[in-house]
C-alpha cells in the first residue's frame, strides 16, 4: 500500500496540473517518482498491482505534458520512454489512458521538429492505422507528408493557426517545426541565389514582422542591401552541383512556383 503522503502529494500534482501551475508540477513530480520506484510500479511488471500501475501512468503522463509547457523536450523524451511500457500495458491497466494517443503524436511532432525522420517512420510503423483514425495522430502523419511534398504554405497554416492544431500542447512544438523549416529553406536559399530581394525573402521564410526577418538575418550571417538580402557565396556557378538552380529549389523545397515569382 502506498503511504498516506504519496496519495496527497498525487492529489496536490493533479490539482497544480490542472490550474496550470507547472513549475509547482515540476516540484511535485520527483518525489512522486522516487515512491513509484520504491514501490516497485515505476516499471510495470505482470505482477504489480494494476489500481497502482494507473496511478503511476498518470504520473507520468502529468510529467510528459509539464515537460511540454516547459518547453524541456529532452524531459518529455524521457518520460515517454517511461511511459511506453505502461502504454505497451494498456489492455491490462483500467482506466485507460485518455492521454496516449496525445503523448504519442506529440513525440512525432518533435522528432518531426527534429528532422529525425527515420525515427519518426520507426515509431509510426508501430502504430498500424492509427494514423488515419486517431486526430492527435493524424496532425504530425498530415505535416510530414506536406514537408516531403515541399508544401510548406500548409505546414505553415497548420502549425500557426490555432484553430488548425488539435491542442495547445502541440503549438509549442510546431514553433520548433516553423523554425526547422525557416532553417531548410533558408539554407537551400543560400545554394540556390547570391542574392535575393528584401520583401520576397520575407514571404519565402514566414515572418509578418520586418524586425523578426532582420534578427532571422543577422543569425545567418546576411547582409543587406539597396533592398536585397546577399548571401555568403561559396561558388558562383549554380550549376557546379550537377542540377539547374531550379532544379535545386524544386527537389529541396518544393516551392518552385513562389521562388520563381522572385527572380
Amino acid at each position: 500500500m502506498p503511504p498516506k503522503s504519496f496519495e496527497t502529494r498525487a492529489r496536490e500534482l493533479a490539482s497544480a496540473f490542472a490550474a496550470k501551475d507547472y513549475e509547482r508540477c515540476s516540484r511535485l513530480l520527483p518525489p512522486l517518482k522516487v515512491t513509484l520506484s520504491q514501490l516497485n510500479i515505476l516499471v510495470p511488471l505482470l505482477s504489480s498491482d494494476l489500481e497502482l500501475l494507473a496511478v503511476a501512468r498518470d504520473i507520468l503522463e502529468i510529467g510528459a505534458l509539464t515537460a511540454i509547457f516547459l518547453r524541456d523536450d529532452l524531459l518529455f523524451s524521457r518520460y515517454i520512454a517511461q511511459l511506453s511500457p505502461f502504454y505497451a500495458m494498456k489492455d491490462k491497466i483500467q482506466p485507460p489512458s485518455s492521454n496516449e494517443k496525445k503523448l504519442i503524436a506529440l513525440r512525432l511532432l518533435l522528432l518531426l521538429s527534429k528532422n529525425d525522420i527515420a525515427e519518426f517512420h520507426t515509431e509510426l510503423e508501430t502504430l498500424e492505422d492509427e494514423a488515419d483514425k486517431d486526430i492527435y495522430i493524424r496532425y504530425p502523419v498530415m505535416l510530414e507528408r506536406w514537408l516531403m511534398e515541399g508544401s510548406y504554405d500548409k505546414v505553415w497554416k497548420a502549425t500557426t493557426q490555432r484553430s488548425e492544431v488539435p491542442a495547445e500542447e502541440f503549438a509549442i512544438f510546431a514553433d520548433i517545426l516553423v523554425d526547422t523549416i525557416r532553417s531548410e529553406i533558408a539554407t537551400c536559399s543560400e545554394k540556390a541565389y547570391p542574392s535575393l530581394p528584401l520583401m520576397n525573402a520575407k514571404h519565402l521564410l514566414f515572418f509578418t514582422e520586418d524586425a523578426d526577418l532582420l534578427e532571422f538575418i543577422d543569425q545567418r550571417g546576411w547582409s543587406v542591401k539597396d533592398g536585397r538580402i546577399y548571401f555568403p557565396q561559396e561558388s558562383t556557378d549554380p550549376l557546379e552541383s550537377g542540377l539547374p538552380m531550379e532544379n535545386i529549389i524544386e527537389n529541396t523545397l518544393g516551392y518552385a512556383r513562389e521562388l520563381e515569382t522572385i527572380v
